[in-house]
């Protein structure tokens, strides 16, 4: 009787399980979450250390003065980045049987603020992605 009970139990958790995984999956959670990682991981390694390198000796509030709107960075940018620098094809995260993301109208604006540090800065994600 235990085991049944337990069988039964297992299976029903399985079950919501599936079905937890399969509705965030189709509502592109996993994409949402891949894109926001993306764009942290690009920003941080490599835009503002190539950003920092470009302005050395410079104030860094001078430097971000004409930045003060922000970078905006398109999801086909980020996609060509972690494909040709980490050797990494994330595609497959934002084209899906069941829905797929518009890699130019998706981006996400990044604008840095004091102390200018390599995290210090607010986001904006923009993933703008049609059910097929």
């Amino acid at each position: 009787m235990k085991i049944t009970f337990f069988v039964i139990l297992i299976g029903l958790v399985v079950a919501a399980g599936s079905v937890i995984y399969a509705n965030l999956y189709k509502n592109h959670f996993f994409a949402d979450k891949k894109f926001e990682e993306m764009s942290r991981n690009y920003y941080e390694n490599s835009l503002y250390e190539d950003f920092i390198k470009e302005h050395d000796g410079e104030d860094l509030k001078d430097a971000f003065e004409p930045y003060k709107n922000g970078f905006t960075i398109r999801l086909r940018q980020l996609l060509n980045y972690e494909f040709l620098e980490h050797n990494q094809n994330y595609r497959t995260y934002f084209e899906t049987e069941s829905f797929s993301c518009d890699t130019n109208k998706s981006y996400v604006k990044i604008k840095a603020h004091e102390p200018y540090g390599k995290k210090d800065y607010d986001t904006e994600f923009v993933l703008v992605c049609d059910k097929k």
